[in-house]
């Protein structure tokens, strides 16, 4: 008899999970948000938008292009920032003679840093993840990181707050 009170009580006094239960996944597109981890795939650009207790959705995932990830070419007056306020984008496509690219763009009015982690293609087949170095991400800047190998997923956690006013990026993380 005393035990069901002290199972209801042990739940009732249990913190709520803190991320979505479920994945969060579009048809037809690899990229996925599962407990507050991202999964970027090649080619793709994933959509967060932060929650008021922290915690991010899964918003969109759109197939992107190269230039979609690029940085502006010298002279450009174009902001390379197009997210749109409160949520972060993250894209990743690659091409043999530029490596593989990931553009973080932060549209929230605080800064962004995060954990990232690569799977590689490497002698036919993918190898990761791996931890990888990545910048902080001011508030409505855009930051770029890149790769000279085939990547096919970046694995994005950790999500939390920065101060940081300019992009702030750890040693190099060599395997």
């Amino acid at each position: 008899m005393l035990l069901a009170p002290l199972i209801i009580a042990a739940v009732a006094a249990s913190p709520q999970v803190p991320h979505p239960a479920t994945p969060q996944t579009f048809e037809g597109r690899r990229s996925s948000y599962v407990q507050g981890t991202l999964n970027v795939a090649i080619g793709e650009r994933a959509t967060l938008r932060r929650n008021a207790d922290g915690t991010y959705d899964l918003i969109a995932v759109d197939r992107i292009q190269l230039a979609d990830v690029l940085p502006p070419a010298d002279g450009s007056r174009g902001g390379p920032n197009g997210a749109a306020p409160g949520t972060l984008r993250f894209g990743l496509h690659a091409r043999q003679d530029v490596g593989s690219l990931l553009k973080v763009e932060n549209g929230q009015d605080q800064g962004l840093k995060y954990a990232g982690y690569v799977v590689r293609y490497v002698g036919g087949q993918a190898r990761g993840p791996d931890a990888t170095s990545v910048c902080t991400v001011p508030a409505a800047m855009a930051t770029f990181e890149r790769w000279p190998e085939p990547v096919l997923q970046v694995v994005v956690g950790a999500l939390s707050p920065s101060d940081d006013a300019l992009p702030v990026c750890p040693p190099h993380v060599e395997d």
